[in-house]
């Protein structure tokens, strides 16, 4: 896990930071990539723990990103849980995706952070790829800012390979 959040610093930067709802509403989103397999992995949860911990803190500074401890983790994973199915999730999403209002920059970080809760479990699904076709649309993020952070997000996650 220890590499994931060294691989979380870079791509959440110069993202935020958010007032709390904004925050929240972001964590929600990541809530739903995460979900929309039906299938929560630890891998998964791990990652949000350590997205949810950069996304709250208001001042990171490098080197120092952390995971929420277990109570709070809980806390979130409660708040966000309910049913999975593909309507809920959906509902939710748009309901979290309005809470962002004409924000461009928290609906950029959104994508940003969702890239980086599907790409934590290194496993690719059908659902979550028809879901990230619906998160750019009801986010209103263009394909061609989608593509330059699925390539940034992807060049952090992935390690380098030496020659």
């Amino acid at each position: 896990m220890q590499n994931f959040r060294l691989a979380v610093e870079h791509p959440l930067t110069n993202v935020g930071p958010f007032p709390r709802p904004v925050a929240e509403s972001i964590l929600e989103i990541a809530y739903r990539t995460m979900a929309v397999d039906e299938d929560l992995r630890d891998e998964e949860i791990e990652a949000f723990s350590v997205i949810a911990a950069a996304m709250l803190q208001q001042k990171r500074t490098p080197g120092t990103l952390e995971a929420l401890e277990d109570v709070a983790l809980r806390d979130w994973l409660d708040k966000f849980a309910g049913q999975l199915d593909r309507g809920t999730i959906q509902e939710r999403l748009e309901a979290a995706v309005k809470s962002l209002g004409d924000n461009h920059a928290a609906k950029l970080a959104s994508y940003r952070v969702a890239c980086l809760m599907a790409m934590s479990d290194f496993d690719a699904a059908d659902r979550e790829f028809e879901f990230d076709l619906q998160l750019i649309a009801t986010l209103g993020v263009s394909q061609e800012e989608a593509d330059i952070i699925v390539d940034e997000v992807n060049q952090a996650v992935t390690p380098s390979v030496v020659n």
